[in-house]
């Protein structure tokens, strides 16, 4: 990190302010022209400007055609670009966030100290800082909101959703359609899978979408690959001989290595195929397996996805937030989607989660209670495990009871958490909640101890002590008079 900042402020000291400024010229005519001033003379306007997008002309414009010259400082361009920070992304990490403070703000404040912009990205750092908190303390920005640490528990399930549907979108926006399908198919193949999210309906969508635009796009691979082979063959009849057989197994290296990637996608249980623009069949396959996914896609009933799905995702937010009681209600309501293929495995990591959970607590409600009656044997005079016998004495007699024998310690069996089924039932496992912890036994008043009677000695010690005392102070008025 730090070589990337240092070669940034390097790059930064090096590049002339005329390479990062933006001037404009505003022409009587509307035009708006955006590039660097180089001279300026009474009579005309000299700038370095874009006649298209990749190429740059240089030009002397007259003054009688400029309405107005703006003038732009260096750092006046350069925040325009940080000022699209914030808002900031989703689920971004705490180094993420560091790594934004310190490759891109703090060079900028270095270089531009005491001007506005340097002032304005302190806060646009202040603001990242305090995010950066929150994510470190548990919380999670997702779509825009903010969840605590708990919350974030509770929503993990769906969080883990939300990262596939951002994928497929980052790769929407890249027009890689094919890779959008791809990542949609996770939803389904990953166990337990995402079928339960709320925000499978939305990627349901989205693929949708990427079907469309990718059957264009296969369509026009179908319409030309005839003639891309024939072009191909043609080309090849027209090399020499060595040539000729170079090149024709540098097209079979290239189709076998296409084959070989098609053999593991397909052993990696990936439905969609990228096809070879010079394999037809490969195409056509292609095309059917939109129109088979497309169909069944459309045939599902979105709004009832939406409803099932956020009842779901309550079980999880209630395991989340270790409320058993409230998940098992929850569960109750979509225990029936065990029939549903689509929600199968959703409903089976549901019910292990739930048994986890009631384990869990249980085994917590136990070791509070051992707990609780390892104090109160002490209290009453009997030693708990590992302690000593002398102190249970102690506590005994401090309490004005006799003290208990000792005891050998009784071994305690371990507590056996019921087995997960392997294939669970379809409701489930009703478990009786764990007996209440009993209420902590208070610890005793301490005892006050009665002041011993003092003896005759120390009573005849304090008048002889008070005469002696009595007798120097006379003679010492007999001196005076």
């Amino acid at each position: 990190m730090k070589s990337s900042r240092f070669r940034i402020a390097l790059l930064a000291l090096l590049c002339g302010t005329s390479l990062l400024r933006a001037d404009y010229l505003i022409m009587k005519n509307g035009d708006k022209v955006e590039g660097t001033i180089l001279s300026e003379t009474p009579d005309a306007v000299r700038m370095k400007y874009r006649l298209t997008p990749k190429i740059w002309d240089e030009k002397d414009f007259p003054r009688a055609e400029i309405d107005q010259v703006v003038k732009q400082r260096p750092e006046e361009v350069e925040i325009v670009e940080l000022r699209k920070i914030l808002p900031t992304e989703d689920l971004l990490t705490a180094d993420k966030y560091e790594q934004i403070i310190q490759d891109r703000l703090r060079p900028f404040v270095n270089q531009y100290k005491d001007t506005p912009e340097a002032k304005e990205a302190e806060g646009i750092i202040a603001t990242l800082q305090d995010e950066k908190k929150k994510v470190s303390d548990g919380g999670i920005k997702l779509e825009g909101k903010w969840l605590s640490a708990a919350e974030a528990r509770g929503e993990e399930y769906n969080i883990e959703a939300y990262k596939l549907l951002a994928k497929m979108r980052a790769h929407m926006a890249a027009g890689d359609w094919l890779e959008a399908l791809r990542v949609f198919e996770n939803f389904s193949k990953k166990k337990p899978g995402y079928t339960g999210s709320t925000y499978y309906p939305a990627a349901i969508t989205e693929a949708l979408a990427s079907m469309e635009k990718w059957e264009v796009l296969l369509s026009k691979m179908g319409q030309e690959q005839p003639a891309l082979e024939k072009a191909r063959k043609d080309g090849i009849n027209k090399l020499e001989e060595t040539d000729k057989a170079r090149t024709k197994a540098a097209i079979e290296e290239e189709r076998a290595k296409w084959q070989a990637q098609a053999e593991a996608d397909r052993r990696a249980q990936i439905g969609w195929i990228a096809p070879y623009k010079y394999d037809l069949p490969s195409i056509l396959n292609m095309q059917k397996k939109i129109v088979a996914e497309r169909s069944r896609l459309t045939a599902l009933n979105l709004e009832d996805m939406r409803i099932r799905n956020e009842a779901i995702s309550q079980v999880y937010r209630k395991i989340g937030q270790e409320d058993y009681n409230g998940g098992l209600a929850a569960f109750e309501r979509i225990s029936s989607l065990s029939n549903v293929p689509e929600y199968r495995d959703v409903i089976n990591d549901l019910k292990s989660k739930m048994l986890a959970l009631y384990n869990t607590l249980t085994r917590r409600q136990m070791a509070a209670a051992q707990s609780a009656a390892a104090g109160s044997s002490a209290i009453g005079g009997t030693p708990a495990a590992g302690q000593d016998e002398r102190v249970a004495a102690i506590l005994a007699e401090a309490s004005g009871q006799a003290p208990a024998a000792p005891q050998a310690a009784t071994p305690q069996p371990a507590t056996v958490a019921a087995p997960v089924p392997a294939t669970p039932a379809p409701n489930p496992p009703v478990v009786q909640q764990p007996a209440p912890m009993p209420a902590p036994i208070p610890a005793p008043a301490p005892m006050m101890t009665p002041p011993a009677e003092e003896s005759g000695f120390q009573t005849y010690l304090i008048i002889g002590m008070g005469v002696v005392l009595l007798l120097l102070v006379v003679m010492l008025l007999q001196k005076k008079k």
